[in-house]
């Protein structure tokens, strides 16, 4: 659920690009879903109004109004209110009401130090939680779709799923079957497929009679609130209210226990508790006039739902059990936190899709794009949306289904904010586009098509990118040899292919130049430094000052990340040959760019030089697996033990084809390097007509032991992009045993 929560880093980094950017340039940063080019995943229905029920079936059209205000906080009950409108700010003019966050054209450009000093401080503590499920930030996603038996060789459902997952050795997942011998009210369970090594039930996989995928919804269930701090508690509605505290004691193994005092407000804990560098608050924090006096500063809070009880557990429990899609739609209800695409594939030929989770609605004008005011009561979230309204499809006439971490919904016709921080669809219309291409004609897919489209690395951004690259007449005869690489090249990224290495290295250039030289260095990778303008000029005699900033982030977590918020960032740039975004400073080799086709010559002479260093002066050497390595690293000493033990324990490197927001997703941050950073953490297909056809492959293997021989005995085969059998029935489980322990009372 923390992994998987939604926008906070979004929220964080907006802020935190107010000290070197304006309104509109943050804009360019974080462009609109482009709905039109990305087929969103339901494509029609609409909430009725009258009823306040999702119906699959209804034509939507543009929302106008006030949604409700859901479901009561506690999660009981049903809103009130009609029509329909989606709350939202935009970055033009100030929003909030009186002493509200303005983020518009009058709130100024920047921030000052403390104000960075404490969002970036509470980026650092959000960075050091230990991830469970891998690197949170756009990009980051996973892959699912289901095919009707129309458009099948089998004549039943085919259903795919790859959730994309930081690497991790052990893997996340454990595969398991779970079958009573006798189906019955004292043992309800006959079910096969993914868990967590100890976990009861089964995540992800399959039952006798139905079948699951998941993919993040990507819904925003976070907010950050500014809280106006004293002794005596802290500030809302014009009131002091004291802070709600707990001590909890921390025991460390071979150390003394650490106890902490944990303060709560009425939107959740007091976050900026636990970092020294958030005792201080900026002069110029991004909130109207009218705010609270800001004396020592404001601290933060997080509401976020997972911090109420929830029935998660028992969704899995209900999924293992469900026959049928009604049941399946039950039990996605009871699955509020963290809120993932369903889909669903059963062995009568339906198929089907459901959108749950416990999303909050929140005022209008509050979009959860930035902190809000915590001592404003307009700025509490109003409830959450009824789970009869979240989205949901049964037997579309398109004849499938793909999730991949897109829009639900069009926000303009749903009623209902999900949020504003979508994954931009690069994945999801690559899979839309092979499932449209296979089935027109009465074509059919079969199970090898469901592998082969798991394994496509055909890249969107370099399809778009590459035709300006070639048309750019280039003078050094060294990057001219590396430029000619992409002639004729068809955008695919195999580990041996030299053009996918060139054209990455390109990209990345292309965002350092443009983009990322220019942001503040609280999102810019730790240890890479700039000279650069102070943010703020006193006179002419500062034009020429240069100070020197070394970035802060992390490098999972840093920024330009080149995931497909990127691409469309880019995308919306291209045909704006003098936009400021372009114009990058001299150096000691290089002319100052003022022009798209002068950065991009740019990025192609470093990106040469770059590989030179990397892999050689010879090209014909070159290859983008060499560059793009996959090391698996033992989640206990592995990754922080002696030189010895690591080498024990850890795997790896592998080289690998695929890469950012890519269907065969090995996802890299460009703003640091070029490294393997998150995977299709396992690959799925699963075979509705006979469930013992289907197929499944782990990152490695079932065991946690180094010497194990089934440590990593499916990496190999992952690679390659092999699947593996996947018995289920009785007499398959029992035709393929190798060995068998059995445990008895």
């Amino acid at each position: 659920a923390w992994d998987l929560r939604g926008n906070m880093q979004d929220e964080i980094d907006r802020s935190l690009l107010t000290s070197r950017l304006g309104p509109a340039e943050i804009a360019d940063l974080y462009p609109d879903y482009p709905v039109d080019r990305n087929q969103p995943i339901v494509d029609k229905g609409a909430v009725d109004p009258a009823t306040g029920k999702y119906d699959p079936s209804a034509t939507p059209t543009d929302n106008a109004g006030d949604a409700g205000t859901g479901e009561n906080a506690d999660g009981t009950g049903n809103g009130t209110g009609t029509g329909a409108g989606t709350p939202g700010t935009g970055t033009g003019t100030g929003t909030g009401t009186e002493g509200g966050i303005d983020t518009g054209a009058d709130a100024g450009t920047g921030t000052d130090p403390g104000m960075q000093s404490q969002l970036s401080g509470l980026s650092d503590v959000l960075d050091n939680v230990p991830a469970l499920l891998g690197p949170n930030g756009n990009g980051i996603g996973s892959n699912s779709w289901v095919v009707a038996g129309e458009h099948t060789t089998t004549g039943k459902p085919l259903l795919a799923n790859d959730p994309h997952l930081s690497p991790q050795l052990p893997s996340l997942w454990y595969q398991m079957g779970l079958h009573c011998r006798s189906v019955s009210e004292k043992c309800q369970y006959d079910v096969s497929g993914y868990t967590f090594s100890g976990m009861p039930g089964v995540v992800i996989g399959h039952n006798d009679q139905i079948s699951w995928g998941m993919t993040n919804l990507g819904a925003d269930v976070t907010d950050l609130y500014l809280e106006k701090v004293s002794s005596g508690g802290y500030q809302y509605g014009g009131k002091t209210v004291p802070f709600e505290t707990r001590r909890e004691t921390i025991k460390v193994a071979g150390g003394k226990s650490r106890t902490i005092t944990v303060r709560e407000t009425n939107n959740g804990p007091l976050v900026s508790d636990r970092n020294d560098e958030l005792g201080k608050v900026g002069k110029k924090a991004p909130v109207q006039s009218a705010a609270p006096d800001r004396g020592d500063g404001y601290g933060v809070s997080l509401r976020w739902t997972a911090l109420t009880p929830g029935r998660s557990m028992d969704a899995v429990f209900a999924l293992n059990k469900a026959t049928d899609f009604k049941e399946f739609r039950s039990a996605a209800a009871l699955f509020e936190v963290p809120s993932q695409n369903l889909i669903y594939a059963d062995t009568e030929g339906n198929i089907g899709y459901q959108a749950p989770g416990r999303v909050p609605v929140r005022a209008k004008g509050h979009d959860g794009t930035l902190p809000a005011p915590g001592w404003d009561p307009s700025y509490n979230w109003k409830g959450y949306v009824p789970q009869d309204a979240l989205p949901y499809e049964y037997n579309p006439d398109r004849g499938y289904i793909v999730t991949a971490n897109q829009a639900v919904v069009d926000a303009e016709k749903y009623p209902y904010l999900l949020t504003e921080d979508w994954g931009y669809g690069a994945r999801s219309q690559r899979i839309n586009d092979l499932l449209k291409s296979k089935t027109k004609d009465g074509g059919k897919i079969s199970m090898g098509d469901m592998r082969t489209m798991q394994l496509d690395d055909s890249s969107s951004i370099a399809k778009l990118l590459t035709p300006y690259l070639l048309k750019i007449d280039v003078k050094d005869s060294h990057v001219r040899e590396a430029q000619k690489l992409l002639e004729g090249w068809d955008y695919t990224q195999t580990a041996e292919s030299a053009p996918a290495a060139y054209f990455n290295a390109v990209w990345r250039n292309i965002l350092k130049l443009g983009f990322g030289n220019k942001l503040p260095k609280e999102v810019r990778v730790k240890g890479q430094c700039l000279n650069v303008e102070p943010a703020s000029q006193t006179g002419p005699e500062d034009e020429t000052r240069k100070v020197r900033e070394c970035g802060e982030r992390s490098a999972d977590s840093a920024q330009p990340d080149g995931g497909d918020r990127w691409f469309e960032v880019v995308r919306q740039q291209l045909e704006k040959e003098d936009s400021e975004w372009w114009q990058s400073p001299a150096t000691r080799t290089d002319d100052a760019t003022k022009t798209r086709d002068q950065l991009f010559e740019r990025a192609m002479e470093d990106a040469r030089w770059e590989l030179t260093a990397k892999l050689g002066k010879d090209m014909d050497s070159w290859n983008w697996g060499r560059l793009h390595q996959l090391t698996l690293k033992n989640q206990t000493l592995g990754t922080s033990g002696p030189g010895l033990v690591q080498k024990i324990l850890n795997r790896g490197p592998w080289d690998l084809g695929g890469g950012e927001a890519t269907v065969n997703a090995t996802g890299w941050n460009a703003a640091a390097g070029y490294e393997v950073i998150w995977v299709p953490s396992m690959r799925m297909v699963v075979n509705l007509g006979d469930l013992d056809k289907s197929e499944w492959i782990n990152l490695t293997g079932a065991s946690g032991h180094v010497y194990s021989p089934h440590y990593t005995d499916q990496t190999e085969k992952w690679v390659k992009g092999e699947l593996l059998p996947w018995a289920f029935t009785d007499k398959a489980v029992k035709k393929a045993t190798e060995d068998t322990l059995v445990l008895k009372p």
